[in-house]
């Protein structure tokens, strides 16, 4: 009988990584779905396995808690700044780089869905540090990112940067959520006056 190489043993270990990946994802889909729709005190444990089509015990072999699933939400929101960060580490003039930056982040949270869910976390985390302990991270990540931006000769001004980094995305996600609750608003016009007002606070020409 020939022996089975190392290669072929990975094989189904690769498989059965990528099935548990994807499972997770799932289950962590479901969980928002169910906060959003529910809220999250209302949605039990029991409701996320229904919404994601499987048993109790096999959701508990991946997720001990609505805690835990939390903190996964955040390894997606990490994942899903890949995009604004990009955006935030191109070459070019500061302006245009902020107004990308502040159009895909914009767009992004004012989706209702993401404001429901953002709402339904920062809730659960002002009471839970350990839940927001992720989100924190994920917002000092994107701070950094948007300081070193603003580190530019066509900016002088004597302000920390960091902090008005803070001020630029507090400002960028307050409008966005917003523009979320207000859906009859011209979300256009709202945009441009939030990348106008963003330059001017920065010093730069709109």
């Amino acid at each position: 009988m020939q022996e089975q190489s190392d290669d072929d043993k990975e094989k189904p270990l690769a498989k059965r990584a990528l099935t548990t990946q994807k499972r997770r994802k799932e289950i962590v889909e479901a969980a928002a779905a169910c906060f959003i729709t529910q809220g999250f005190h209302q949605t039990s444990i029991r409701d996320i396995a229904k919404r994601a089509g499987i048993s109790l015990g096999n959701l508990y072999n991946h997720f001990s808690s609505k805690t835990d699933l939390i903190a996964e939400i955040a390894v997606l929101e990490s994942d899903d700044q890949t995009v604004v960060n990009d955006i935030l580490s191109e070459d070019g003039k500061v302006q245009d780089i902020l107004a990308r930056f502040i159009a895909v982040h914009f767009d992004e949270l004012s989706k209702p869905e993401n404001a429901v869910l953002a709402a339904e976390i920062t809730s659960e985390a002002m009471r839970n540090p350990q839940i927001a302990e992720p989100f924190l991270e994920n917002r000092a990540q994107l701070v950094a990112r948007l300081a070193s931006v603003l580190i530019s000769p066509d900016l002088n001004y004597p302000e920390d940067t960091t902090e008005m980094a803070e001020l630029i995305l507090t400002l960028v996600q307050s409008t966005a959520a917003r523009a979320a609750f207000q859906p009859g608003r011209k979300q256009k016009a709202t945009l441009g006056a939030l990348q106008s007002s963003v330059c001017r606070l920065v010093g730069l020409s709109d």
